[in-house]
């Protein structure tokens, strides 16, 4: 892990692991359907969600907790950085954004 720009990122390695214990959730930011990102990056299902950027800023207390200590992913890591800055500075929420983004994992696929 480490942090550019007071965002905490994890490399896909560290992400996988973190994936393994409990509670740790994977959010796809992206407009590709989850269900194609879980396959590509072989992350086991119940533990990934599909939650539109936009949504973060209209979610409810319970929601936006629920997020916390979760990865977040998206195309190269800039749309999952600004939402886990966001996330910090509004509502102390620390999580994390996949370093480079999905196309640092698999490459250009889109």
């Amino acid at each position: 892990m480490q942090e550019r720009n007071g965002v905490r990122e994890v490399s896909f390695d560290e992400a996988t692991e973190m994936l393994k214990g409990n509670g740790v959730k994977f959010v796809w930011l992206g407009r590709e359907p989850l269900e194609y990102i879980v396959k590509l990056l072989e992350i086991e299902p119940t533990k990934a969600e599909m939650i539109p950027p936009r949504s973060l800023v209209e979610g409810n207390s319970e929601e936006i907790e629920s997020l916390k200590g979760a990865i977040f992913a998206c195309y190269h890591g800039n749309t999952s950085g600004v939402v886990v800055k966001s996330l910090k500075s509004r509502f102390g929420i620390e999580s994390y954004s996949l370093k480079g983004g999905v196309t640092a994992v698999v490459g250009e696929i889109f």
